[in-house]
């Protein structure tokens, strides 16, 4: 059976949306300085609360708050290059944001995705986030020319767009095999059994 109630879905209404540029805005600076207790506060208190970072993925209140004790953020100087708010109604709102850093004197960039709920009698809330470190190529990389030479040889035409991804990703690929491919195996090691049906 079809429910009769009209849902609000009232887009960015101008109140609602300074509103979260405050949370937000005090949500960073919480951040920060490493303010554990008010970072904790943000988030919905409760199993399904969701938080991925760049190296964690992080399920319920007791992950997210062992998370912030035992984590200092690494970054200096961080500021907010982009932020985009779409409210929905008034109990949904989406916060993505370009965050500029320094990281051990480097300049970094990566990238934040905060769901934020109004929850009755508490407020709003982050019940789910993501921080993601947008993928870029080295200047140079020599796996570009192997990307290019291989889209070539697969038949599979490599947008422009894609080009800087596709380049990062194998060289992450090789970062990791190296250790792999130098490990040396002693003449007599046996192979690895084969079965077959």
């Amino acid at each position: 059976m079809l429910s009769t109630d009209v849902i609000d879905m009232t887009q960015n209404d101008a109140a609602l949306v300074q509103e979260l540029e405050r949370l937000h805005d005090a949500y960073e600076r919480a951040l920060a300085a490493n303010d554990v207790e008010a970072l904790n506060a943000y988030f919905w208190d409760s199993p399904h609360v969701v938080r991925y970072g760049v190296a964690e993925q992080l399920y319920g209140t007791a992950e997210l708050r062992a998370y912030r004790q035992g984590h200092t953020p690494p970054f200096t100087e961080r500021r907010i290059a982009r932020r985009e708010i779409s409210v929905f109604g008034s109990t949904f709102a989406s916060v993505m944001s370009e965050i500029e850093m320094l990281i051990g004197g480097v300049r970094r960039s990566s990238r934040q995705s905060q769901a934020w709920v109004h929850i009755p009698a508490v407020g709003w809330r982050i019940v789910s986030a993501h921080v993601s470190v947008p993928i870029t190529a080295r200047e140079g990389s020599p796996w570009g020319a192997y990307a290019d030479a291989m889209a070539v040889v697969l038949g599979l035409p490599l947008a422009a767009d894609h080009r800087p991804g596709v380049v990062a990703n194998l060289e992450r690929t090789a970062a990791i095999a190296a250790p792999l491919l130098t490990f040396t195996l002693p003449g007599d090691t046996e192979p690895a059994a084969v079965f077959t049906a």
